[in-house]
């Protein structure tokens, strides 16, 4: 009786949080163009950790080299379907710089030139998959902003992650940020007098949470302690971009959202089409991850089991509370049968499509 009390309650605080959301905003990028956003981000995290990469000499720490691995294992691949079909060489030239990176970290050897190699075709590949008038818009940066300030590793989690015994999450973070900083600079054109002093006030306390790239000895504070003023950045940016940048807010939404953007991804499979079908599979994966497998979770524990087990089988991609040992290797295993078969993975989107539209009823969409 009390779960369903608890479930009850909990579906009217979702309406009330639908109904805060309406129309807040002039824009809302991971509801109108969340391919686009999702590849940018993929192409911010290959920057990202070729920046991390770069902060330490050879030979790499081994937690070190899960960055590495993450390129090619995870990053890539929420873009190189669109790139390898705009600039089919560009696509290779990027990923065989990205295995030389690896091969040299592997080996213990210096990686600068091959980092340096990859950040320069990254570059060039973010011109091509994501067109130059959206790099422009607010609403694109305040999307960028918020995925590398909330992502798993970003300014939010790169500082609790490293409390919780992964130090260089904390270098992720710095990175994170230094990313953060270089973008508001082209937002900040967007903001009045007011704007501009209170989000660098967030920034400023945000820079010393992360005075430099390299983990501190020991993290004896809060670990949430970036958490607050990453929240009240994203806040801040949505009224510069008149952007909604949390995409949660509104989740029977989100969860419809998500059900339009999977839809074309598991056609794509079926026509064979599996490396653009797995970039729509990582932006829905991201999405839920972050703003509805907690709540799903709670709310209806099958339909749950089932999205996150598929996407953990495609992409990796865990909600914190998934995480495990266990989990983890059960999930590699999973995606690379999947990797292996294309019907298969067709397969898995049609069932984690049809576990999203159970999660848009349960949701009240």
């Amino acid at each position: 009786m009390a779960t369903k009390l608890a479930r009850a309650l909990l579906a009217v605080l979702v309406g009330a949080m639908a109904a805060t959301a309406a129309a807040q905003y002039g824009y809302q990028p991971f509801f109108d163009q969340p391919l686009i956003q999702n590849r940018a981000y993929g192409l911010e995290l290959v920057l990202r950790r070729l920046a991390v990469i770069d902060q330490f000499e050879a030979p790499l720490d081994d937690d070190l080299m899960e960055q590495v691995e993450a390129l090619l294992d995870s990053d890539v691949h929420r873009f190189v379907g669109t790139l390898r079909a705009a600039d089919p060489a560009l696509g290779d030239d990027l990923l065989a710089a990205l295995e030389e990176v690896e091969e040299r970290a592997e080996a213990g050897e210096d990686a600068s030139a091959a980092v340096a190699e990859a950040r320069t075709l990254a570059l060039r590949a973010y011109d091509r998959v994501v067109p130059t008038e959206v790099r422009r818009s607010p609403a694109f940066l305040g999307g960028v902003i918020a995925d590398l300030s909330l992502g798993e590793g970003g300014v939010a989690e790169g500082y609790e992650e490293a409390a919780g015994g992964e130090p260089f999450e904390f270098t992720s973070g710095w990175a994170s940020l230094q990313r953060v900083e270089e973008l508001w600079t082209q937002l900040s054109a967007y903001a009045t007098a007011e704007q501009r002093a209170d989000v660098e006030e967030m920034l400023g306390l945000l820079d010393g949470v992360y005075p430099r790239p390299e983990p501190p000895a020991a993290i004896v504070g809060d670990p949430e302690e970036a958490e607050a003023s990453v929240q009240r950045l994203i806040s801040l940016l949505e009224t510069v971009a008149d952007a909604e940048l949390f995409a949660g807010r509104d989740m029977p939404a989100l969860a419809e959202s998500l059900v339009v953007t999977l839809t074309p991804a598991c056609r794509a499979y079926q026509a064979g089409d599996d490396a653009v079908a797995l970039e729509g599979v990582f932006a829905v994966g991201e999405l839920y991850v972050r703003y509805l497998a907690d709540f799903m979770g709670f709310m209806a524990p099958e339909v749950h089991e089932e999205a996150a087990e598929v996407i953990g089988a495609l992409t990796g991609l865990e909600a914190e509370g998934d995480e495990g040992e266990e989990g983890e290797e059960e999930d590699d295993e999973a995606g690379a049968e999947v990797a292996a078969a294309g019907a298969a993975a067709g397969a898995a989107c049609l069932e984690l499509l049809e576990a999203l539209e159970e999660a848009v009823g349960v949701l009240g969409g």
